[in-house]
């Protein structure tokens, strides 16, 4: 598959269900944009002052936890995209910073989305993004991923083009999906490089490794307080990168991750999914 992908049909309905614990607090106005509307055509709701408040206390606690503990692709991403702390953030606004740094954009949802339109999305350089907030009892953690963690955990990353064009492989590779074994290889790595990813120039050096330069880059740990400061924490194993060796480690999702995977660079990122994606026949060779 080539690297300008034709922007297909979407189906019309693209979120699944999702069960909230607590629900999140509900705009005084939803957006009038269907579920599917691609970046600068994106209306807001019209948010609650409540929202706007838990905004700014995920934002300020936050920005606090990441300080020397997140990559420098990270911080400059964030940088990039100029968020507001104020406010909750226009997606449409975050939208065309980010279709600036890489060409990818925004695509409002509503909540999860299928595999094979996740993948599809990707490959077509779009990230989908919710626009509801968790509540603000959930300061520390929500079932369902928010905009919170959509919109501060993963775009960041998506601005550097290193990442963006490893990312775009994965959802080339995850359309050529043949199975359910595929599938779940493929979540599998997404869950312990996207989500969960760390990295550590010195992370195959052996007995030589620098345990002070691991770095964060995963958006499940970035957009977490309590899964920052636990994952660079001497409670977690720091394994050196192995996708084959990712691809047969179970997905854990109801406790915080006992053992975490770090790249070198990524250049090792990339090249090794490609390598392993093409070995599998789910990238042309």
């Amino acid at each position: 598959m080539s690297a300008a992908v034709a922007l297909r049909p979407l189906p019309k309905k693209l979120s699944t269900e999702v069960v909230f614990k607590a629900k999140p607090s509900p705009p005084i106005a939803p957006s009038p944009s269907p579920e599917g509307t691609i970046g600068r055509d994106i209306q807001p709701p019209i948010y609650a002052p409540i929202q706007h408040e838990t905004w700014r206390m995920l934002y300020d606690r936050q920005l606090a936890a990441i300080q020397g503990r997140v990559c420098e692709e990270y911080l400059i991403g964030r940088e990039k995209l100029q968020y507001e702390r104020e406010r909750v953030p226009r997606l449409a606004d975050l939208s065309e910073r980010l279709r600036a740094c890489t060409g990818w954009q925004c695509i409002r949802v509503e909540g999860y989305v299928p595999e094979a339109t996740f993948f599809l999305l990707l490959a077509q350089k779009l990230f989908p993004c919710t626009d509801f907030l968790r509540h603000p009892t959930e300061l520390e953690y929500t079932p369902a991923p928010d905009m919170f963690h959509d919109l501060m955990g993963h775009l960041p990353m998506i601005t550097n083009p290193r990442f963006a064009s490893f990312f775009r492989k994965f959802g080339e590779a995850g359309i050529n999906a043949r199975d359910e074994a595929d599938t779940v290889r493929l979540g599998r790595i997404y869950w312990y490089t996207v989500e969960f990813g760390l990295i550590n120039p010195t992370a195959h050096a052996g007995a030589d490794r620098d345990p002070r330069l691991t770095k964060i880059y995963g958006a499940g740990i970035s957009s977490s307080v309590g899964e920052i400061e636990h994952a660079l924490s001497d409670r977690v194993r720091k394994i050196p990168f192995d996708i084959e060796r990712i691809t047969e480690t179970p997905v854990e999702i109801h406790h915080m991750q006992e053992e975490l995977f770090e790249i070198a660079s990524f250049d090792e990122l990339e090249q090794s999914f490609e390598a392993w994606a093409t070995a599998q026949g789910l990238m042309p060779a």
